[in-house]
């Protein structure tokens, strides 16, 4: 049974007296400093130098005592680890790992480096996990609005004996517990997430493409085929969270649809594959991949990234923009 935490479960008074950096100013970093000030903690913004990044510059502007991460990591209490995964191990060995004091926390957003050993933590600081299951630009929205964003929290490991009541009270002050968080482990937050990404993501966008060069090849204007393959799809997605697939399917589209959905819809989903890539996920295989991809300066990225930019359906989507809107 997992355990769901609701805002009648959490105190903030673990925080209280507290200094809570966000090391990284990006897209989830930004959110959660102006949600946790906004509850009323006591946030500073730990960036590279401003030589290196705009975002020591745009927390400033946002009203953040802005400085480097050594000196942030030297004055915090929680350290909020916002920066992206290829990243955090060099930027940890250099200029968090030797000003860490026994006592402190160190929050993920993303179980990455601790899962697959490129972060060891000393063992007298608590290693922990918050991830809101939206971008960043959605949870302060969200928050703005007095409302929450589900996500997911762990502990890794609880020098302090209060480790979960510190993380939860981190949750509560960016808003997530409104809507309830769950607690999991930083191997299922982790390879999980990494899984989704390959199949939801990395398969939607793969038939949208297909679905636009199919009519194009035989045919079809490619304005027609474009709002075909992206637009038809966007116009239901939260039709479908907010009422369920099911109810969809039976009274939210046409019968032609819904027989569509359910006689061919299997046809172009390869089952087994998806189960292979989840058992590559479990054992390592991705992050292996993934973390060679980074370290080789990620010449099959940027290959793809150039394949992809000139792409017919790239074209077209920017034709479409110009000519019927966003």
């Amino acid at each position: 049974m997992e355990r769901i935490y609701r805002d009648a479960d959490v105190s903030l008074d673990p925080l209280k007296g507290q200094t809570l950096a966000v090391i990284g100013y990006g897209i989830q970093g930004k959110a959660q400093a102006a949600n946790a000030r906004d509850s009323g903690c006591t946030v500073i913004v730990g960036t590279r130098p401003p030589t290196e990044s705009k975002s020591r510059a745009q927390a400033t502007a946002d009203g953040f005592d802005a400085m480097d991460i050594a000196d942030a990591t030297q004055k915090a209490d929680v350290l909020l680890i916002e920066l992206a995964d290829p990243v955090q191990p060099s930027i940890y060995k250099k200029d968090i790992a030797p000003h860490l004091r026994a006592g402190q926390t160190l929050c993920f957003c993303h179980g990455f480096s601790i899962l697959y050993g490129s972060i060891v933590p000393p063992k007298d600081v608590n290693v922990v996990l918050y991830v809101p299951n939206a971008p960043g630009a959605f949870v302060r929205a969200k928050y703005q609005k007095g409302e929450g964003v589900y996500g997911c929290v762990s502990v890794d490991h609880d020098a302090t004996g209060n480790a979960r009541e510190i993380v939860l009270a981190i949750v509560r002050a960016f808003w997530s517990i409104r809507a309830g968080v769950v607690e999991m482990t930083f191997q299922h937050e982790t390879e999980g997430d990494n899984f989704e990404e390959q199949i939801l993501y990395g398969g939607a966008i793969h038939l949208m493409r297909a679905c636009f060069n199919t009519m194009v090849d035989n045919g079809y204007p490619p304005s027609f085929a474009y709002a075909k393959a992206i637009r038809s799809l966007r116009s239901v997605i939260d039709v479908m969270d907010e009422g369920g697939i099911e109810n969809y399917l039976t009274g939210g589209c046409s019968r032609t649809c819904e027989f569509a959905v359910r006689t061919r819809g299997p046809r172009v989903i390869n089952e087994g594959e998806i189960r292979k890539i989840f058992a590559e996920t479990e054992a390592g295989i991705f992050a292996r991949d993934w973390m060679q991809e980074f370290a080789l300066g990620m010449p099959q990225l940027h290959r793809l990234r150039r394949t992809a930019a000139n792409s017919a359906m790239e074209r077209t989507g920017n034709d479409w923009r110009r000519d019927f809107g966003k």
